[in-house]
């Protein structure tokens, strides 16, 4: 039959369409075995779609700039410091006049110094909103590009780095924000207040357009004060440049290397130059990456992560698969051998076992690629700000393609199964073997075995990656972070710096802490600078007075200088060591005192007692003020997390705002409250309109929220690995307990004969379960080897337990086990269950 066929012509599209019908009236007379078949492919295919979402949109696509390869970010670099830095306002404007590598050099900031939060408050309607914002010099969109959609760029007059404290009054919105605020209605020359200062809106830009990911809804000219733009130790602006044509990353390097080598001289300055020489803890270098990797930065390593554990359960997916179409085809060798009586090749009957496959391979990869759709919109909806570039992942044609060719291979890898079985004897005896209840091969028996040892050991690798991080994250947030966050709720807020001066600020503050302390249910309240776990250090370089004897003092870097009011430590929790905390007599006295943390005072007074040590201020670095003076030390306080749970505790300075009458534009407000955020909003909405109707709340919460979003990328990671693990180890367990039921239905006439000359049931459980748990013990033991090389991959990721934890690896172990051996006990159980009557009789 085929061979008259095959002589007409185009045979292979008759075969195919052919081969298709078939294979769609064989699935649907067995609606069982494809509905498991399409919903394991599906959770497969869709779980590596989700992921190579994430991966395409955030490691592999383009930044949406012109020539984005030859962009690139410019930080200061430091042992001492151990993370990317900004450049002083003189390094960047030196930089520009020496370089030779850049075509063009761009600045921008998101806040002065780790005392702002790159927001501002806008007032587009009734009521106000807080944006987020960036501050950019003329040069910066040359750099990126870029050109409005609508209106104009700043002018270089509007930017410049000397022009005053305040940029010129003008704004441009990101298209977002005027869709969003302004309903996409024409705004050009429209004036708005921001920050309580009317701006007028000289321009729109593109769709998406943004700054090193930072989310920018409004963009303003930069403008810095006097003390700041003339201090070399006042490191604020971000820089980006773009390469010259010809130009490479390596020449960029080797220039800016040769550069610090003499940048003194080049510049005729000196004090705090940037060098290739880093001998001192105050000296810092400069480093060159790309853009691409800036924005994406830590994040890589645990993306690519993710996408090898979705892999890693599309395998075990695949080989659940392979068993149950070995299985299948084992019961079709009847329909088998009357197509081969009547003509059908070796080859057909391959054929039409790989269209079956593709066919469901097909079917599972469109239903996984809107599961995967699905869950990267749930994901990202869940953690907003844990992925880098979230508004570049979306799915699209390499995202579409790789759905395809996920499911064609899935396809293949589990519809070619059957000719694993076929080999060990033939295909020909295979599909010649009579009945339904003939006698499955030993080799069949082995293929099916390495798969579901291939199942476990997958599983293994995957269950114990998740157990380590979710011990991390268990970890993390055991953390002592230096103070009591129970019942603390905290909100930020900004009062506008165009209208109100420090002392001005101070005293707003101050009058609105006295009327949240007087409401029912605060304990206490109180205001600082920037909140605990999330704060960038400033590293500001500081004298201080110790028992070295230098002349006038020795100079030492901290990392941090708070800014805090009234009540700061009782309400936050942070017991005092040492010394006192603020009083009502510091205020408005002359003699100013300071409260230093414990990591402080053992760097600088060794074991030498920190009371009464003074400590020169260094005001304008920290915060633009007007004033440096000397400061007792008075107290002691314990060491807070300020960067990060998973971070050293650093140094910090503690100085009161009362006592000096100025209080930074933003501050973060904490109550201690047994009252819920919820609970409290109308009327802190209400008694911040009172003192300022353009000032909004923002972040209202408690501080167990804000400590849980400073580890929300490793819980993150440890969720997706988590949901990994457990849909591995169930595929695994039914892969397990599938075979095992095969080979015990196989041989049930064995069984029946053994109970029939008198063994126990307990023998024959004992009998199956031996078979499953050798296959158990090898997959186990083969994982344990895999598993020591995922573990190496994440062990930068681990904390508070090494990769080869030996109570993770037990507790993954026996946890492994257990599920396997309840899978091979059901069918030992069922087939301890056999009347030997009824199988004899069968046969």
């Amino acid at each position: 039959m085929d061979e008259l066929r095959d002589q007409r012509g185009l045979p292979w599209v008759g075969d195919l369409s052919r081969d298709g019908r078939h294979a769609i009236r064989s699935l649907r007379r067995t609606p069982g075995f494809t509905a498991v078949v399409l919903l394991t492919l599906a959770l497969g295919i869709g779980a590596n779609t989700a992921i190579f979402t994430i991966v395409n949109g955030v490691l592999l696509r383009p930044l949406a700039y012109h020539r984005p390869e030859q962009l690139v970010q410019i930080t200061t670099e430091s042992a001492a410091l151990g993370v990317p830095g900004a450049l002083s306002a003189h390094e960047y404007l030196e930089l520009r006049d020496i370089n030779r590598s850049f075509a063009a050099l761009g600045a921008f900031t998101t806040g002065m110094g780790g005392y702002t939060t790159g927001e501002v408050n806008l007032t587009a309607g009734d009521r106000p909103m807080r944006v987020r914002s960036v501050s950019i010099d003329a040069h910066l969109p040359d750099v990126l590009g870029v050109q409005p959609l609508t209106g104009r760029f700043f002018r270089p007059e509007e930017t410049e780095l000397g022009s005053g404290p305040l940029a010129a009054p003008v704004a441009i919105l990101s298209h977002e924000l005027w869709q969003s605020a302004f309903g996409g209605q024409p705004v050009l020359g429209r004036m708005v207040e921001i920050d309580g200062r009317p701006h007028e809106i000289v321009g729109i830009m593109p769709p998406e357009v943004d700054v090193l990911d930072n989310r920018t809804q409004l963009w303003l000219p930069v403008g810095l004060p006097a003390a700041i733009r003339q201090n070399r130790d006042f490191h604020i602006l971000h820089v980006m440049g773009r390469l010259r044509g010809g130009a490479t990353l390596e020449s960029a390097r080797a220039e800016l290397t040769a550069l610090l080598d003499d940048w003194g001289a080049l510049v005729s300055t000196t004090g705090h130059v940037p060098t290739s020489r880093l001998s001192r803890e105050e000296d810092h270098g400069l480093h060159v990456q790309p853009v691409q990797e800036a924005i994406v930065g830590s994040a890589r390593l645990p993306i690519l992560v993710s996408q090898v554990a979705a892999g890693i359960v599309l395998l075990i997916a695949c080989a659940n698969l392979a068993t149950l179409v070995m299985a299948r085809a084992e019961s079709r060798r009847r329909e088998f051998a009357l197509r081969t009586a009547l003509g059908a090749s070796r080859g057909r009957l391959l054929r039409q076992t790989i269209t079956e496959g593709l066919i469901l391979s097909g079917a599972g990869g469109l239903l996984g690629l809107w599961l995967g759709a699905v869950g990267v919109d749930a994901l990202i909806r869940a953690f907003p700000m844990s992925v880098p570039r979230s508004s570049d992942i979306t799915i699209d044609v390499p995202v579409m393609l790789f759905a395809l060719g996920t499911s064609v291979a899935s396809g293949l890898l589990f519809g070619l199964a059957p000719i694993a079985d076929g080999r060990s004897r033939g295909v020909a005896s295979l599909l010649k073997e009579g009945g339904d209840r003939a006698a499955s091969s030993m080799g069949g028996h082995g293929v099916r075995r390495t798969l579901v040892v291939a199942e476990v050991a997958l599983a293994v690798m995957l269950v114990l990656s998740a157990a380590l991080l979710v011990r991390t994250v268990h970890n993390l947030g055991s953390v002592d972070a230096g103070f009591d966050r129970a019942r603390l709720v905290t909100f930020s807020m900004t009062l506008p710096q165009a209208t109100t001066e420090p002392a001005t600020r101070e005293r707003e503050y101050r009058r609105l802490l006295s009327q949240l302390r007087s409401q029912p249910g605060v304990l206490s309240a109180t205001a600082m600078s920037g909140l605990p776990l999330h704060r960038p250090p400033q590293r500001i370089r500081t004298t201080v007075v110790d028992d070295s004897g230098a002349q006038g003092g020795r100079r030492v870097i901290i990392d941090y200088y708070h800014l805090v009011m009234s009540d700061y430590f009782a309400t936050m929790g942070i017991p005092l060591l040492a010394g006192r905390g603020f009083e009502a007599a510091d205020v408005g006295s002359v003699n100013a005192v300071v409260v230093v943390n414990e990591t402080l005072a053992k760097t600088v007074w060794k074991e030498g007692n920190p009371i009464g040590r003074r400590v020169r201020l260094n005001l304008p670095a920290a915060i633009g003020a007007s004033h440096s003076h000397w400061a007792t030390v008075v107290g002691v306080a314990r060491d807070v997390k300020q960067r990060g749970v998973d971070l050293e505790t650093e140094s910090e300075l503690y100085l009161l705002a009362d006592q000096h009458q100025y209080a930074v534009p933003t501050m973060d407000v904490v109550l201690r409250t047994a009252l819920a955020p919820a609970a409290l909003s109308r009327t802190l909405d209400r008694l911040v309109h009172e003192l300022d109707p353009a000032v909004p709340i923002v972040r209202l919460r408690d501080m167990n929220a804000v400590f849980e979003e400073s580890i929300r990328r490793p819980r993150l990671l440890a969720q997706l690995l988590g949901a990994f693990a457990v849909l591995a180890l169930l595929l695994a367990a039914v892969g397990t307990y599938g075979v095992l039921s095969y080979t015990v239905a196989h041989r049930r006439r064995e069984i029946g004969i053994r109970m029939a000359l008198g063994a126990a049931r307990s023998h024959v459980i004992a009998l199956v379960m031996r078979q499953g748990l050798r296959t158990l013990v090898v997959g186990l033991l083969s994982g344990l080897v895999g598993a020591t090389a995922t573990a190496r991959m994440i062990a930068s990721m681990l904390f508070g337990v090494r990769s080869t934890d030996p109570a993770t690896i037990g507790a993954v172990v026996i946890t492994i086990a257990l599920v396997g051996a309840v899978a091979c006990w059901v069918p030992a159980w069922r087939a301890s269950r056999l009347d030997p009557n009824l199988v004899l009789k069968a046969d």
